[in-house]
């Protein structure tokens, strides 16, 4: 898909400076941009980069110097207008129409919007419900009693099993499976058995997993992703629980059972998190943190087990001092022992 300068100025606004019929067929970096592609500059400080950028339009900010020869589109939040562009020129979405003859689909209750798309191989068990302009890939599972909204976008190879709901414009990415069953067991005084997981998962409006992600259901009630939460690939949801709104989840973490996160909690990567935990709204697990007790709104804890980062910063800027402080002391106790025999042989 080809567009015009002036096209994509009146999509997304700002003042054009240049040929307005110019054409472009791309997004990319000021350093990789070819002819016919768009890059942004988000301020000043890359004035070098965008008179040398082969782009064929750079989107600047109103306050960014013209530059000669080339095509420029002023607007007040580049780095935001040209993620709108890069969507405008996104085409690695599924496109899915219809239901592919190879798709089994049970007899009993299934109820598919006509706009919905279903690939190849897909298997659907009964009493389920997908909503228009959702579509399914290739070789996934949907099992009894699942609900999907509408402009749903579920890729190849899910596994998405029983007593799920998924909400509206909810984007689940390959590999991933949704309502597996927890992990939950108790000592008879001989083996450990196994606790039923009766419960199922609530995925809400706006939600986006990445590939290969776990959530199971809960034990009773549900499993919560509240709207607008996004969730990096190898990430382990368990039993129970409820994380909040606009949540950031990155990579290799995981949550045991019962865990409670608040509204825009970031975990980043490699977070652990123990049982019935809640974290407060807007707090921060940086890298590696293992969460071993309650974290309060909007604090920002590392370490493990979780502390303030401020603290653990300091902690570790001690280290290095160390060795230095353990000769010190090693000195200190010699004079020390020195002066206690010049003072026993006084007596």
């Amino acid at each position: 898909m080809k567009m015009r300068l002036v096209d994509i100025q009146q999509h997304v606004g700002g003042e054009l400076f240049g040929d307005a019929n110019t054409l472009v067929g791309g997004v990319n970096s000021l350093e990789l941009a070819i002819p016919g592609e768009i890059a942004f500059a988000e301020s000043d400080k890359y004035l070098t980069v965008a008179e040398q950028s082969n782009a064929s339009i750079i989107i600047v900010p109103k306050s960014f110097p013209e530059l000669d020869g080339k095509n420029i589109l002023k607007v007040d939040k580049p780095k935001e207008i040209f993620i709108g562009i890069m969507m405008l020129f996104d085409d690695s979405g599924v496109t899915l129409t219809g239901i592919h003859p190879s798709a089994a689909i049970a007899e009993k209750n299934v109820s598919i919007a006509k706009s919905a798309g279903i690939a190849a191989h897909v298997f659907i068990q009964e009493n389920v419900t997908i909503g228009a302009n959702s579509t399914i890939d290739s070789n996934t599972h949907i099992a009894h009693d699942v609900v999907i909204g509408e402009h749903c976008r579920i890729g190849p190879n899910v596994t998405i099993l029983s007593k799920v709901t998924l909400g509206h414009n909810v984007t689940i990415h390959a590999g991933t499976v949704i309502g597996g069953e927890g992990f939950g067991y108790f000592w008879d005084g001989q083996q450990q058995k196994k606790v039923p997981q009766l419960g199922g998962v609530i995925i809400e409006d706006n939600v986006e997993i990445g590939c290969n992600v776990c959530i199971d259901r809960a034990t009773f009630g549900m499993t919560r992703i509240g709207k607008g939460t996004k969730i990096d690939n190898l990430v382990q949801i368990a039993h129970n629980n409820d994380i909040g709104e606009h949540c950031i989840i990155v990579s290799h973490v995981g949550l045991s059972g019962s865990v409670t996160l608040g509204n825009r909690v970031t975990l980043a990567g490699q977070v652990g998190i123990a049982d019935h935990i809640t974290m407060g709204d807007g707090s921060t697990a940086a890298a590696r943190t293992g969460i071993s007790k309650d974290v309060q709104p909007n604090q920002v804890v590392w370490g493990a087990p979780n502390r303030p980062i401020k603290q653990v910063m300091r902690e570790m800027a001690s280290i290095p001092k160390l060795p230095a402080l353990l000769g010190q002391v090693k000195n200190i106790l010699k004079r020390l022992s020195d002066v206690e025999k010049k003072l026993s042989g006084l007596d």
